[in-house]
């Protein structure tokens, strides 16, 4: 879809009291300029927002609830003490927007900006999203703006990249580590990722010291799932599994292997409880 930097052309233009009425007798707005310079003090829901203009509106002391914001424009809009409750935003222009003590939830910006070649307009949105959370102690939304900010910040620079025909070795490793660590732990904000990653490891170590159970224990005896569960764990607790002797240098390796995982997964559990609940 083409991300907008104007309306289209069949547009009207409303002042205040148009817009007004037009609030009182429809539930979707389409083809709309607004154009006085400010709207304030107004509880609008369930309303339909499409192809309307806001830029350089400066918004104050509203609310909206379950309103439809798509193809909107909002550029150099300036929003104050604005709640948006149950909103969706989608293919919205919020270039050199500014966000003061308002409330909403990042998530509802999320298909604002879809398009990589606009990164730059999304991370400026959720660094003014951040920005707002800080400053109004709203501690439950800061996390996600933190997340989505460093999402669109990895994406920018990979176009950035491309447009200034940087050299791929010069910017893929460090592209590609940021990729991984969206994946794997969601930049330490996501702590579903951890979990869902910390498993697949678990279950992939446990895989690999039961196949080579022969090459890890000097009396390996009976293999059992139980038995190879209970050293993989204790490894990576780096508690030591007792009763269990590396036999071979390769058995030593996967003893070093086992800690190291366990060493770098609890520093990230602790990066992502401090993320989520210090900060």
């Amino acid at each position: 879809m083409l991300f907008r930097s104007k309306l289209n052309p069949q547009f009207e233009t409303f002042d205040a009291e148009k817009f007004d009425k037009q609030l009182l007798v429809s539930k979707h707005l389409c083809n709309i300029l607004y154009s006085p310079p400010k709207l304030s003090e107004k509880r609008i829901s369930g309303i339909t927002f499409e192809n309307v203009s806001f830029s350089k509106t400066f918004i104050n002391k509203s609310t909206f609830n379950e309103c439809i914001f798509k193809d909107c424009l909002f550029i150099g809009t300036e929003f104050q003490s604005v709640d948006f409750h149950g909103c969706y935003f989608e293919n919205c222009n919020f270039f050199k927007a500014k966000l003061s003590s308002v409330y909403a939830k990042p998530s509802q910006f999320r298909k604002a900006i879809t398009d990589t070649q606009f990164s730059n307009i999304a991370i400026h949105l959720y660094q003014q999203l951040r920005e707002n959370y800080y400053q109004g102690s709203q501690v439950e939304f800061k996390n996600e703006a933190e997340y989505y900010f460093c999402l669109w910040k990895r994406k920018n620079n990979f176009v950035q990249a491309k447009r200034k025909n940087i050299r791929a070795y010069k910017f893929l490793p460090n592209h590609i580590i940021s990729w991984l660590y969206w994946i794997t732990l969601g930049y330490g904000y996501k702590l579903l990722n951890l979990v869902v990653t910390t498993f697949i490891i678990v279950i992939c170590l446990i895989s690999a010291n039961y196949i080579f159970a022969d090459l890890l224990f000097a009396t390996p005896g009976h293999k059992s799932i139980i038995k190879t569960t209970y050293f993989t764990i204790t490894t990576m607790a780096t508690l030591g599994a007792s009763g269990y002797t590396p036999n071979t240098d390769m058995g030593y390796l996967f003893v070093i292997l086992n800690v190291l995982t366990g060493v770098s997964i609890f520093s990230a559990t602790i990066n992502s409880i401090f993320k989520k609940v210090i900060r």
